[in-house]
């Protein structure tokens, strides 16, 4: 039989550990929309440098330097974002297994070729290299399909953020359902025992003290479950 204690011991350990928290979400979320926009900068100022326009190529550099520090801080992690932590968003980076030999999903391998195309025309840029005009052209060229795989590649994290918000919301209900049922054996057991002490003497003195604290302490869990299931409603 699973007492009481035991009840209480499983719901902390079922609501220690969280995946990826509200605030990594959207990070996340913000770091892969603006993915989108440092592409499209990384295009804009290449052409302008390739004319020669002042400060152009120094800031397509430093773009390009964040796009591909954002871009390996979503796949691989760090400071505090997971990675792909979801089948579904290393599938919309990678792919599905009978993918893997074709294009299509290949998000991450498409990234890295505009990272690699964008640093070839930087270079030739800042060298004035002959071919310079040609590696822009190429930039430019996979721009646009680029910028739509970036789009999916956001909807995925949006989506992945309401899959985890419902499924937080199930994980919240349930474990208000669970402190109920402890509160309310809780109550019966406060209940039973204060009929215990009712029928003995000294010792049900001290008895009734027990229960009466095991009330008190049933009364406190059914105020926190209403304040619980008030803001969880709210949210």
């Amino acid at each position: 039989m699973v007492t009481t204690i035991e009840r209480i011991q499983a719901v902390q350990s079922d609501t220690a550990e969280v995946d990826v928290s509200n605030e990594v979400l959207s990070s996340l979320i913000n770091i892969a929309g603006r993915q989108r926009m440092l592409s499209q900068r990384i295009v804009f100022k290449a052409m302008l440098a390739l004319r020669r326009s002042e400060g152009a190529l120094a800031i397509a550099q430093d773009t390009l330097r964040t796009f591909a520090d954002s871009h390996a801080a979503l796949v691989q992690g760090r400071d505090g974002l997971p990675g792909l932590f979801s089948p579904a968003l290393r599938e919309a980076f990678h792919g599905k297994d009978d993918d893997k030999r074709s294009s299509n999903g290949q998000v991450a391998r498409k990234i890295a070729d505009f990272i690699a195309l964008a640093s070839t025309a930087l270079d030739a840029i800042a060298r004035d290299a002959p071919r310079a005009e040609q590696a822009v052209e190429a930039l430019i060229a996979s721009a646009d399909p680029l910028l739509n795989d970036l789009h999916a590649v956001t909807a995925v994290y949006e989506q992945e953020s309401r899959r985890i918000a419902r499924m937080q919301k199930r994980e919240q209900q349930q474990l208000i359902e669970r402190i109920k049922s402890i509160a309310k054996e809780a109550h019966i057991v406060s209940f039973n025992g204060q009929i215990v002490a009712s029928r003995t003497n000294v010792t049900g003195r001290e008895f009734a003290v027990v229960a009466g604290v095991m009330t008190s302490i049933t009364k406190e869990l059914e105020a926190v479950v209403s304040a619980f299931v008030k803001k969880t409603a709210s949210v």
